[in-house]
């Protein structure tokens, strides 16, 4: 049985980009493009967020309208400010990540989970949504960009507060 002819080892291809030359493949071009995208779509946030925030203002009087079947509508909600929550940073506005996550956090109820929503179907508990959305289209109708100062933080630890999370 003969044996085998030694082979050399063939080194894989560098799949790493290329050193950025100016050329309009390089690293640069490639971030350049990738933030004017993100600043193309955090131009139309506010009016994509405050569709959102309609549809989450819609399902609270579906289920203020029939509290003993609110469950499906404060489950949309809770999907309404779950994406609220992590679209507001990505997009200059972390005050609305801030407010949607003590929404999240309100509507899931100490041991709940994303999957099911425990949030007593009453009149106070409704109110307590309600806030948060009102302090939600404040922040977008009003452009409050950032983390808001001062007034931003005291209004998110209110809202947390209220929620019970503070």
């Amino acid at each position: 049985m003969a044996l085998p002819a030694e082979r050399k080892p063939v080194a894989p291809p560098d799949a790493r980009p290329a050193a950025d030359d100016g050329r309009a493949g390089g690293i640069a071009a490639t971030v350049r493009r990738a933030q004017d995208a993100v600043a193309e779509l955090s131009a139309d946030y506010q009016n994509w967020a405050l569709a959102d925030l309609a549809k989450a203002e819609q399902a609270l009087s579906e289920a203020r309208a029939d509290p003993a079947a609110a469950q499906p509508a404060l489950q949309r909600l809770y999907g309404v400010a779950h994406d609220m929550k992590g679209q507001g940073g990505s997009f200059g506005f972390p005050l609305v990540t801030h407010v949607a996550q003590s929404l999240c956090r309100l509507l899931v109820g100490p041991g709940g989970s994303a999957r099911h929503v425990a949030l007593p179907a009453e009149e106070a508990t409704f109110g307590l949504v309600e806030v948060h959305l009102k302090a939600l289209r404040l922040i977008l109708e009003k452009s409050v960009r950032g983390e808001g100062g001062e007034v931003g933080q005291k209004l998110v630890a209110k809202l947390q507060a209220m929620a019970g999370r503070g």
